[in-house]
């Protein structure tokens, strides 16, 4: 599928997820396999993401639909036999090569939505239960998707050149 075509599904199924009663991260993770970015990632792993709605089970930390950004990219690109790096290597292979895509993704996350943490973003909202806040989440969560979808389309090379924004450490 092209890349615009995917990151536009994964936004309308996202957004179909929220409607239908999915949380934010439930919602776009499973946008994400419906649109075909996380080829070869069984469905079942939508219930990894089910405790990063509202900010990890409602406590307004770190938005569930960056979480379930970040959890998709891992799934993609992630080690998945971090033991077989030798373990002299293992802890700055990571910062070499996997970080930049999480710390840029979150950054351009926060850009577009003031901040990474749920309570944050959603303190402009009156009424937590409210349309004005659901809609305001189901805009975002749309564009997470998307967002998603644009890491997922780096490859590990690319993202590795990212330039490091804030973060801890030197």
């Amino acid at each position: 599928m092209e890349n615009k075509i995917m990151g536009q599904a994964a936004k309308d199924y996202a957004i179909e997820n929220f409607k239908n009663g999915l949380n934010c991260a439930e919602s776009v993770y499973d946008g994400l396999l419906r649109a075909g970015a996380l080829e070869g990632v069984a469905p079942e792993t939508v219930a990894m993401v089910l405790g990063f709605g509202g900010g990890v089970g409602m406590a307004g930390c770190l938005c569930g639909a960056l979480a379930a950004a970040v959890i998709a990219n891992g799934a993609i690109y992630g080690r998945p036999d971090p033991y077989a790096v030798p373990a002299e290597n293992r802890g700055g292979e990571i910062a070499e090569k996997y970080y930049a895509r999480y710390n840029n993704l979150l950054w351009d996350f926060a850009e577009a939505n003031g901040s990474p943490l749920c309570k944050e973003i959603c303190s402009k909202y009156e009424d937590f239960h409210g349309k004005e806040r659901k809609v305001g989440c189901l805009k975002l969560i749309g564009a997470t998707a998307e967002l998603a979808c644009r890491y997922l389309e780096m490859t590990p090379e690319e993202a590795a050149k990212l330039p490091y924004r804030e973060k801890v450490g030197t």
